[in-house]
């Protein structure tokens, strides 16, 4: 299932993690439910499910315990009018690019100029980026009005979040680290007028558009965006440096940008503006009962789903991996900015983390909690009715656990499929012999608690021998080819090869 598309017009709205490619989740969609079925993604995220269940005439549930998730779900699928986004938009920027403006104006060389971009290094601004009346772009060494200006702005700011982040230095945070300490004392003003004036806006669909134009100009407002050094100009130059973008956890890198506020929120709202005028045009003709009746969005808990038995046609879940992305770890910075932290259920989440005030959220914890999701898919899930699931991990203990709670609430896995990433995917994982796929596995709801369990087969030889006729027929694959179809072979009997051996006989086997 080759995918060609990457993210763009809703999708490309906002940053999330793992999001998966829209036009292959469609097919499933299209292949195991019919119109007016009622599909079910209990670990919603950004939406993506939902969107293209609802596009292609179903009805949707979607569940999930991470509140900017719920948040940028449903506003990609409300559809407000341009006109309104665009008046919205002209409003704030009125009232408040040019104050912004001047947190970066200062005198250069006997005129006037704007800073655009600032690279730091060990706290000293090595390289600022600025405009004047009669050029787009020039470039200076800073000086000590850089740095004053930035540490020390001429304006007061406005609420701010505080929020401490868990300390987790897989994710590169500190102890006692807060989310305000991710940005500079300059960039913490313009965004705090920004929220600030978003939080005016009295249409609660038109802010929600706005609050998620802010959310997703944070991450380009913030530390965390690192710079690519290129080639050099000419000898003796230093390498070009480049803007790169916040991936994943919350590193500053030693080398970092610090761009202009209003910048970051204007370039936004453009790809914001895509994205709404496709919403619009896919959702404008549905009345608001027609939503009601097509989507509910819950923020809560997989292990505890507020709608009635056998009342799901379809499911399709992409689940937190064990501990490969901490989901809502990762996402304190836009929830913190947005006042949506005070009620987050962290002890419902389905992860094993590293945290170090997370210590019972461990293997068990997930095994524990990921179980009682399955319980409720199956209790809400129509007998003989289809439940997908997509999942990479190299750990052999997470791959038989997760599939023996399938076994274990009456599923009989129906079909096995590799789905490959957007081109563009934040969370694509580049380690040696990493899975560039996800797999999809596809079950049946047969209500038969008496399955058989899933066991690991211990025949060395026979994987050797499979892996090599796996091989000798394409001699191009990957790791990750060959323990695709070595799943789709191995599965359905009720055995798996362990994952680290497949892995380490390919690296003999694949020159």
């Amino acid at each position: 299932m080759a995918n060609t598309n990457t993210y763009k017009g809703i999708y490309a709205m906002h940053k999330y993690w793992g999001k998966k490619p829209f036009n292959e989740i469609s097919k499933f969609i299209e292949q195991y439910s019919l119109p007016d079925d009622t599909v079910l993604d209990c670990f919603c995220g950004s939406g993506v499910t939902l969107i293209e269940a609802v596009k292609a005439g179903r009805k949707a549930v979607g569940v999930d315990l991470n509140p900017i998730a719920v948040k940028l779900a449903n506003v990609s699928m409300t559809a407000v009018k341009i006109e309104k986004i665009n008046a919205a938009f002209k409003s704030i920027k009125k009232k408040l690019q040019k104050k912004i403006y001047s947190l970066y104006e200062m005198e250069y060389e006997g005129e006037p100029t704007r800073v655009t971009h600032t690279i730091w290094k060990n706290g000293e601004p090595v390289e600022v980026w600025y405009c004047t009346d009669r050029d787009k772009k020039k470039i200076r060494i800073g000086n000590d009005t850089d740095i004053k200006m930035c540490n020390e702005p001429a304006i007061a700011p406005k609420w701010y979040p505080e929020s401490i982040l868990y300390e987790n230095s897989r994710i590169n945070v500190g102890k006692e680290q807060k989310v305000s300490d991710l940005f500079t004392p300059r960039a913490l003003v313009g965004l705090s007028l920004l929220y600030d004036e978003i939080k005016r806006i009295e249409d609660k669909k038109l802010r929600a558009v706005f609050e998620l134009t802010f959310s997703g100009t944070l991450s380009q407002a913030s530390n965390l965006v690192f710079v690519i050094r290129g080639r050099k100009k000419k000898e003796g130059d230093p390498p070009k440096a480049e803007v790169g973008s916040w991936v994943i956890g919350y590193w500053v890198p030693e080398e970092h940008f610090e761009i202009n506020v209003w910048n970051c929120f204007e370039n936004r709202f453009k790809r914001i503006l895509k994205g709404e005028q496709e919403i619009y045009d896919l959702f404008a003709d549905k009345t608001d009962d027609y939503m009601k009746e097509h989507l509910k969005l819950i923020n809560g808990s997989a292990t505890n789903i507020p709608i009635d038995n056998n009342s799901v046609d379809y499911v399709f879940i992409d689940p937190p991996h064990a501990n490969r992305i901490l989901y809502m770890e990762q996402s304190l910075m836009w929830n913190a900015w947005l006042e949506l932290d005070g009620n987050i259920n962290w002890e419902d989440e389905i992860i094993v983390t590293e945290a170090k005030g997370r210590k019972e959220k461990d293997t068990d914890n997930y095994n524990e909690l990921l179980g009682e999701a399955f319980a409720e898919v199956s209790r809400v899930l129509k007998p003989g009715k289809y439940f997908s699931l997509a999942f990479n991990c190299l750990d052999d203990d997470t791959w038989i656990d997760t599939l023996n709670l399938f076994v274990a609430h009456g599923f009989e896995i129906r079909d096995i499929v590799p789905l490959e990433y957007s081109a563009t995917s934040v969370i694509q994982d580049n380690r040696k012999n990493a899975l560039k796929t996800d797999f999809v596995l596809t079950f049946q709801n047969t209500g038969n608690k008496k399955l058989s369990r899933i066991v690991f087969k211990y025949d060395d030889i026979e994987l050797e021998e499979d892996i090599a006729d796996i091989l000798s027929n394409n001699p191009d694959y990957e790791v990750y080819n060959v323990m695709n179809a070595l799943f789709e072979k191995t599965i359905p009997h009720g055995y798996i090869y362990k994952v680290s051996k497949i892995v380490k006989r390919c690296a003999e086997l694949i020159k």
